[in-house]
């Protein structure tokens, strides 16, 4: 209406015709983009905005060399905070910068420029401090962890593939990928010298195999008389034990070297020695600063131990190990001395325990350190020798031996700026806790960044997961073996010879009917599974032997010896299981498509034929691959009964999603394993051509070709989620041209037409920091801010030509508007928000400011000043651009200049 009164009214006064229409149809735009964005939030808050990867922070806070700066990673809401230090306990957040998918680590190059390693993006975002943005991006395949820089180069752990990149600091080039013989590698250290990287391996193991089920030994007859015989199941065993390895008849005919730690020379590029026996899960590394020798953060993992109810309350043996590297020997260093692991619930044990500890830091002088005990909200101060000199509680709901799982901080990152601070990031508050090291004491605890948009669902109940003090003397918890929210790579026997026999009846989540079915306690080994992707495929467990979620509750005390949760906190529990979601599968192509030629065990394999055999081709009287592993996720819940050609005891077809995680384990003779497990249900079989071989399988089992595509399609399987999402190029003058860049930025486009990623475009553009969101309806980028025009492709590489740097992005569907236009949902776009209010607060000479980094576009420059040197007195300041005003500097004497700009 407003647009035809324009029309009429300038009609009557004679205006230019041309001119009339024009402002009529200004006015139509900003009604129609209300609209659209009114119309993509709602679509975005119904889709859900946020999905939950879990990402797995390894640095997730460090300090700029010169200690000016904190840098941190704000997970939840993929961008790069950066504190000024110029009162170091009161962190003054400056600059916030959007980065990749899931941004696990960074460490800093200087105080201006940081490395930020994305694992869902399988990116490196270089970050540069004063221009405020991504200044590069480097592409680092698969969940990359760590970084740390060493010779004038940049090291990165690409955990999922096993090996290091090792790119030019300088130049930022690729110079070589380091492969590895160890599994997970994350945590990186370096020497004192530099000469040295050092490397672990998250989920390296701890030696165990299977002896497979038609070769082991018959389990021991149950302790009540009246159960039937159990069934013939396999037996975990030590790989080096000599009762299976020696011998003409000998079942184990294959090594296991067991690497926890590797160390690289920083000049040559090649691997100087593995260090073996350190811990099962490792996943904390530093380096003593005057000797050198390198103390890990791990737990020993009791898989070896047969029945759950020996291992109850005592699954894992939480420590620190040093590794002397003159003699290569290993010392660990138990965090929880003396505990006694029974006559659970221990108080007086929760009160003191250390369990999974995930970050170090070293005092200056080498002598003490501290440990993040990840699971019990509590950080340790220790010497060398082991002794634990104090506790300091992070969380004020759960101290002593109090739980608070829905309050939970847990600890995940340490930074010492020494005799001055220690930053504790936590990862589920997404907070960031300043200690006092002088006296050991919580000073404050404030948000990683300004705005977090991790939903509640997540936030009450991803503590259960977590939280150690739920057990019966604060030592495990379910990620001690659901690594976060994922496995351990091993098996466990968690049968029960004191156990009765268990009937189900019902129907799944599909509507399949399931028989009633009687089974025994008795299980044999069964491979840690992961929690991701659960939601809709009740019932669970291998066995199908669990109803929902719900019925893992009993866990709480028979496994972990602690008390089954209260209803509510349950349900709480399985909501927060339910977010958990795959990332991509690395192994299909950028745009979605199955590789025709892809390496497997027993060579190339065509996955996109792979697919047409798995969904097509018969190979008994009536069945195909998907009869069973029906798509989209591989399963149809079918649950087939023990007896079968299949096994002794009932197994649930699995899900397909994450077998290509699953295959480090090598049988043959004379052959160095990587891993103990594989697939199937007790990780006996090594890869699926081996699984294909089988009888069963009828006209497969003897089709090489078959069963090689058929591997390759697998290891590619579709995860939910499209290749693109988290793909990230950053794209400025030199490089928009390539041919690489543009074709990129088409397949994007295509990927976001076909509704498979919302693709995003973020940076600074004409001199402020803007995002925009691909219109997949009109193939146009609609703008962060209602005031300005919707852009064409032609037109933002325009600006690129003139001087912008924009960074492109893949994110999930329904995520585009958040992460580009309205970070907050709240209906007001991010460029149209009011100007970030600053304010300043005196504590005795100093002085507290305190910045809402609601608008983005603005930065906090500081300056130092010399004592002697005189300003404006101190002022509150609007927070309007151009404001001035300075804070006294207590420590030095000097003054602190900060000035609102506008970038």
């Amino acid at each position: 209406m407003r647009a035809l009164w324009i029309i009429l009214r300038g009609t009557e006064r004679g205006d230019d015709k041309y001119l009339v229409v024009m402002r009529a149809w200004q006015w139509m735009r900003f009604i129609l983009l209300g609209m659209w964005l009114i119309g993509l939030t709602g679509f975005a808050r119904a889709q859900g905005s946020f999905l939950n990867f879990e990402g797995k922070q390894t640095r997730p806070v460090c300090l700029a060399p010169d200690g000016s700066r904190l840098f941190a990673v704000n997970t939840p809401d993929a961008r790069l905070s950066v504190f000024d230090l110029s009162v170091p306990d009161h962190p003054v957040l400056i600059a916030e910068i959007p980065v990749g998918l899931e941004p696990v680590s960074v460490n800093a190059v200087s105080a201006d420029e940081a490395w930020v390693v994305n694992e869902v993006s399988d990116s490196v975002s270089i970050v540069s401090v004063a221009r405020g943005e991504v200044i590069d991006t480097l592409y680092v395949k698969d969940e990359p962890a760590d970084v740390v820089f060493a010779a004038g180069r940049a090291f990165v752990s690409a955990s999922r593939n096993n090996r290091i990149v090792v790119f030019d600091l300088a130049q930022r080039t690729a110079i070589t990928n380091i492969a590895l013989f160890g599994e997970n590698p994350r945590a990186l250290a370096v020497s004192p010298d530099g000469a040295r990287v050092y490397a672990a391996f998250a989920l390296s193991g701890n030696r165990t195999t299977l002896v497979p089920a038609p070769l082991a030994p018959p389990q021991p007859p149950p302790a009540i008389p009246s159960l039937p015989a159990p069934p013939r199941v396999s037996l975990i065993v030590d790989a080096a034990d000599p009762l299976w390895t020696t011998g003409a008849n000998a079942v184990i005919q294959f090594t296991m070297p067991d690497h926890d730690v590797v160390e690289i020379d920083t000049a040559a590029l090649t691997i100087v020695r593995y260090f073996p026996r350190v811990g099962t899960i490792n996943l904390g590394l530093a380096v003593h600063p005057i000797q050198g020798d390198v103390f890990v953060a791990n737990w020993e993992a009791r898989n070896l131990t047969r029945f759950e109810r020996n291992l109850r309350g005592n699954m894992a043996t939480n420590r620190v190990s040093r590794i002397d590297l003159a003699s290569g020997a290993v010392t660990h260093l138990d965090l929880n001395p003396g505990f006694t692991y029974t006559n659970f619930p221990n108080l007086a044990e929760k009160t003191n325990a250390l369990a999974q500890p995930m970050a170090l830091a070293f005092s200056p002088d080498g002598e003490e350190f501290y440990v993040a005990a990840f699971g019990t909200d509590r950080i340790a101060r220790m010497n060398t020798a082991g002794e634990i000199l104090r506790r300091i509680e992070l969380n004020p709901d759960s101290a002593g031996s109090r739980a608070s799982p829905r309050n939970k901080r847990g600890p995940r990152g340490l930074a010492l700026l020494p005799g001055k601070a220690l930053y504790v990031l936590n990862r589920l508050a997404n907070t960031i806790t300043i200690i006092d090291p002088a006296q050991d004491r919580v000073v404050r605890e404030i948000p990683t960044g300004s705005h977090d948009p991790t939903p509640d669902v997540i936030r009450q109940g991803r503590g259960f997961l977590y939280d150690a003090k739920l057990s019966g003397n604060g030592t495990a918890a379910c990620a001690s073996c659901h690594i976060d929210a994922e496995m351990d790579l091993l098996a466990w026997d968690l049968g029960d010879p004191y156990g009765s026999l268990q009937t189900e009846r019902g129907t799944n989540s599909r509507g399949v009917t399931i028989i009633t079915r009687v089974l025994h306690p008795m299980k044999g080994p069964m491979t840690t599974q992961t929690l991701k992707g659960l939601k809709g495929h009740d019932p669970l467990h291998w066995r199908g032997d669990r109803t929902n979620f719900l019925s893992f509750n009993g866990a709480f005390a028979s496994l972990l010896g602690g008390n089954p949760l209260p209803e509510s906190d349950m349900q709480a529990f399985r909501e927060f299981i339910e977010t958990l979601v795959f990332q991509p599968n690395p192994n299909q192509n950028l745009d979605r498509t199955y590789p025709e030629s892809f390496p497997t065990r027993t060579g190339i394999g065509n996955a996109r034929r792979g697919e047409e055999i798995f969904r097509h081709e018969i190979f008994n009287e009536y069945r195909t691959c998907s009869t069973c592993h029906s798509p989209p996720d591989g399963s149809s819940g079918v649950i087939f009964p023990g007896g079968s050609a299949r096994g002794p005891q009932d197994l649930k077809v699995p899900h397909l999603r994450n077998v290509y995680q699953k295959l480090n384990l090598t049988r043959a003779p004379g052959a160095a394993s990587v891993g103990g497990f594989g697939i199937t249900h007790d990780g006996a079989q090594p890869d699926l051509f081996t699984f294909l071989s089988q009888p069963l399988f009828e006209e497969f089992s003897t089709n090489a070709p078959f069963k090689r595509d058929l591997d390759a399609f697998v290891q590619c399987f579709d995860t939910g989620l499209a290749p693109a999402v988290g793909y990230t190029r950053t794209v400025h003058r030199g490089t928009l041209r390539s041919a690489s860049i543009s074709n990129d930025w088409q397949l994007m486009e295509a990927q976001a037409a076909l509704t498979n990623i919302d693709l995003v475009v973020i940076g600074i553009s004409q001199g402020r920091r803007r995002g925009f969101l691909f219109d997949r309806s009109a193939f146009v980028y609609q703008p962060d801010s209602v005031h300005l025009p919707v852009l064409s492709r032609a037109a933002l590489e325009e600006r690129v030509l003139a001087g912008d740097t924009l960074t492109i992005m893949g994110v999930p569907v329904g995520s585009g508007v958040r992460m580009a236009l309205d970070r907050e949902l709240d209906g007001v776009l991010d460029g149209d928000a009011p100007s970030p209010r600053l304010r300043v607060a005196r504590q005795g000479n100093a002085a507290v400011v305190g910045w809402a980094t609601n608008a983005p576009g603005y930065v906090l420059e500081r300056i130092d000043l010399g004592p002697t040197q005189t300003w404006r007195t101190e002022t509150a300041p609007r927070g309007v651009v151009g404001d001035e005003f300075t804070v006294t500097n207590s420590l030095s004497g000097g003054s602190v200049f900060y000035r609102l700009r506008k970038l």
